[in-house]
């Protein structure tokens, strides 16, 4: 049977054969399905500024789909790339949490900026104060945005691709949520490139703030397997099938009968459990490396425990229910508001008659003219 490596995997080093299982990646359902979603409709943008949010549970493998975007954009543009050394394609990054709850523009920028490789980054802030500390005003900001804009229509960048984008999304209250996306769109349009925000659940609060946000907002929903669909269940279950003979060992462990176990602890995101499988062969490996195989009690040292477990089903529960009850509350408010529901009414009663066609309704007719 195919073990899906090479044997000679198997005499090499144990960071060697580590490394080798980490940098295993799955084309599996969900996430060439978010792919090919997100790629169609990034065409569909491509050079009119605007956003796209991709969003789903937290370790699904949106990270895993971002690197599959940036190297795609990287293979497309390698040799225009040869040829001007000065082209970036892709300007990607990641957002960090921030420590007053309140997320920072001029960090954004500045990250941004390193990331195109911009020189003397600091000569762009506003001169020290007498005590040595930076004042964070809004001309220090439309001074970096400036320079940021400046950078990446030098660099032609082509997309902009930000992670965990999630913590965008804090800020004091719904005026500084729409601030900030307004920020976003305008950054967009400014540049005439899409942004492409990846991000949990959160990211909702980014949909539709207004008409004119909304009219410039796309998205790309990754969701996780669902164990309520018998179709998404096997799916699952030849994920694990995979990983389990790729781990380059001697003896194949055997995943596929216990995959109610990791589906309950990882609440089928692919993402949760290849780390877990990663974080598992490594501390395994690294303690005796004339190991044969790996039995379930080695998984359960490296399990995410079932408080985090819930924890991760009560946000992915959230989220679903809201994409969900947010639809049809918004179709049904926009069918009573457009007079739709009416129109369905009538057309039900109509149906509903049994008069035949040229047959008059009893009753006197009504004299004069309506006006």
């Amino acid at each position: 049977m195919d073990r899906g490596f090479p044997k000679e995997i198997l005499f090499q080093s144990i960071e060697d054969r580590i490394k080798h299982f980490e940098n295993r990646t799955m084309g599996h359902p969900k996430l060439v399905k978010s792919y090919e979603d997100l790629m169609e409709k990034f065409e569909t943008l491509s050079g009119k500024g605007k956003v796209l949010l991709v969003y789903g549970p937290s370790g699904v493998g949106k990270s895993t789909l971002l690197k599959k975007v940036r190297s795609e954009f990287f293979n497309k543009y390698y040799e225009e790339m040869t040829e001007d050394k000065g082209l970036i394609p892709v300007l990607s990054m990641e957002t960090f949490a921030p420590e007053d709850g309140k997320f920072d523009w001029i960090d954004f920028y500045f990250e941004a900026l390193r990331n195109l490789q911009e020189i003397l980054i600091e000569d762009k802030r506003l001169p020290l104060t007498e005590i040595g500390v930076t004042i964070p005003t809004d001309k220090t900001k439309r001074k970096l945005r400036n320079a940021l804009v400046n950078a990446v229509k030098y660099r032609k960048v082509k997309v902009i691709l930000i992670d965990e984008a999630q913590h965008m999304t804090k800020v004091g209250n719904s005026k500084g949520l729409r601030n900030h996306m307004d920020a976003i769109k305008s950054l967009a349009s400014k540049l005439e490139i899409p942004i492409i925000l990846f991000g949990t659940y959160e990211l909702l609060s980014f949909r539709n703030i207004n008409g004119q946000l909304g009219r410039r907002t796309t998205e790309v929903h990754f969701s996780r397997y669902n164990s309520k669909l018998e179709d998404e269940i096997k799916a699952f279950k030849y994920i694990l099938l995979y990983f389990q003979r790729a781990y380059p060992l001697h003896e194949e462990p055997d995943l596929l009968s216990e995959w109610k176990y990791f589906y309950k602890h990882t609440i089928g995101c692919v993402g949760t459990l290849k780390d877990w499988l990663n974080d598992t062969f490594n501390y395994k490996m690294k303690q005796n490396e004339e190991t044969e195989s790996l039995i379930l009690s080695d998984f359960k040292k490296f399990e995410p425990t079932i408080d985090q477990a819930f924890l991760m089903a009560e946000d992915i529960r959230r989220g679903e229910t809201q994409l969900k009850e947010k639809r049809e509350e918004k179709e049904s408010k926009l069918d009573s508001w457009l007079g739709l529901d009416h129109q369905e009414e009538k057309e039900e009663i109509k149906r509903n008659t049994n008069k035949r066609p040229g047959e008059r309704k009893p009753g006197r007719d009504k004299t004069g003219t309506e006006f």
